[in-house]
Formats: structure tokens, sequence, C-alpha cells
């Protein structure tokens, strides 16, 4: 099979590097430090697809006013950067050493004093776990071994959110390369009942969605889920990414095919979850 992300950064010219890009969502304006191989990735799926936003009357960033953001993979911090928004407050945790440092790096130099960073794994237990490099620089995971792996601190979700979850509105962002079918093993009913909206990626190379979504019923949420490509299409504010022609060019010839052929990557969902 082909592996469309990789021949995408050929194409794109990424070689390893970090890369700034600039952003408007909405009025406000953002920079951020990017590793370059994440343009086919975070920046095409949180400023360009906006996949997250997908049912945009309770996930788009304007229905998040006065919400608790949790941010569990925030990678460099792009959704992070674009919920604070409207969001009361933001915690981000990224557990990558390398690339929690950007998303601190970001944070600063958009003088966005909402967010909160942590540098951690997210996993059902504490302690600490090894995290290994993937195929890309998004790509780090507990479930897989590599010859490049660092040892994180790990903290455990249901814990995590009944820290961050105290009185207000909260919604819970995942994208944690499969150690979310950990997390939500001691994942307890009444802990997920402080949340009010989830969104997360599912990769079912690790295990089955099924898992989550009956724990997710217990707790009183509907769920619905889609295979990617996700577009979210006339969300508001809008986001304007700026200087990425090369990117917006290859996307929209990528997926003009996809949609004609109705490619789908059934190895990775998009969960949403509400009450």
């Amino acid at each position: 099979m082909i592996d469309i992300y990789s021949v995408v950064n050929r194409l794109l010219g990424a070689n390893g590097s970090v890369i700034r890009i600039r952003f408007n969502v909405g009025e406000r304006f953002f920079e951020a430090y990017v590793p370059d191989d994440e343009l086919w990735g975070a920046v095409k799926d949180v400023l360009i697809n906006r996949e997250y936003e997908y049912y945009k009357q309770l996930f788009g960033i304007r229905a998040l006013q006065g919400f608790t953001v949790i941010d569990v993979g925030a990678n460099v911090g792009l959704y992070s950067l674009a919920v604070s928004t409207y969001a009361d407050k933001v915690i981000s945790i990224e557990a990558h050493p390398v690339i929690y440092k950007l998303l601190e790096i970001n944070k600063i130099i958009n003088n966005v004093d909402t967010i909160t960073t942590l540098n951690a794994a997210v996993i059902g237990s504490t302690g600490e776990v090894e995290l290994c490099e993937g195929s890309h620089s998004g790509g780090a995971s507990i479930m897989i071994k590599s010859t490049k792996c660092y040892k994180v601190h790990a903290l455990q979700l249901d814990e995590l959110i009944k820290q961050h979850a105290g009185g207000g509105r909260v919604i819970l962002k995942m994208d944690i390369e499969g150690a979310e079918f950990s997390a939500f093993q001691t994942l307890k009913p009444e802990t997920l009942r402080l949340v009010d909206r989830i969104v997360m990626e599912v990769h079912l190379d690790h295990g089955s969605i099924e898992t989550i979504v009956d724990r997710l019923k217990v707790a009183g949420f509907t769920i619905k889920y889609l295979h990617p490509p996700v577009i979210s299409k006339n969300s508001e504010p809008i986001i304007k990414l700026h200087e990425t022609v090369r990117l917006k060019i290859l996307r929209s010839a990528i997926y003009t095919i996809t949609g004609l052929t109705d490619i789908k990557d059934k190895s990775l969902a998009i969960l949403f979850a509400y009450k």
C-alpha cells in the first residue's frame, strides 16, 4: 500500500526541519513553530480540514466559549491555540519531550496566558512509560517499538479529568496514537460524567472502537464517528492559513481523487461524543 503521508511530505519538501507557520483565527493572529512533516499532519487536519469541528454546532471553536478544553496529545499546540480564542482555559498535554518544547514556545510567542502545558503521556495509570518515535514527528507512541525511545512521565486520564473538570463545562480532545485504549480502561463512568463533549482520534490498529463506545454510552453520551478525511465546511470563525500554497494545491488534488473513489482511512476514526 502506498504511504500517502510519506509521498506528500516528499512533494512538500519536508526534510526534518522546524518551520514557522502563520495563521489567523478570526481577527486573532498566531504564529507557530512546527516540524515540516506536520504540514500534511496537524497543520492540514486542524487548520484546513478542521476535522475536530465537523459537528460545528457542538464542536466548533465558537461553540466552546466558556469551556475548559483538555487537549490530550496537543502536539505543538495548533488546536490549543485556535480554541484559546473562545475557551476559558486550555490544558495542553504532550508526551514527546522535543515536541513539548515547541508547544511551550508556541504558547509563549503568542502571549496566551489561558493555556497551561504539561509534559506527560496519558494512559490508564500513573508512572513512567516508554514513548517511541513513529514514522513522522506526530506519530510517537507508547504502543510501538523503534530505535529511538524516551522514558516519559505518565498521567492517568481519570485523575487528569478530575483535576481539571471542576465546576464548568469541559471538552476533552484526544489524539494519543493508540494509547486511548489504555486510557479508557480505567476511566470511571462518574469521571466521564464530568465531561460534556469529547472529540478524539481512535487508532483502530490498536483496539476495537466498541470498547470506547460502550464505556461512553454507560456515561450517557451520544456517539458518532467518521473515517478520514473529515472536513468541516463553513466553520466559524474563519481560519486563514498564510503562505502554504503548495500544501493547499496538493490537498485539493489528492482529495479530488479520494472523493471520486470514496477512499477512506479505515485504520482511523474521528469520534464525537456529547450529552
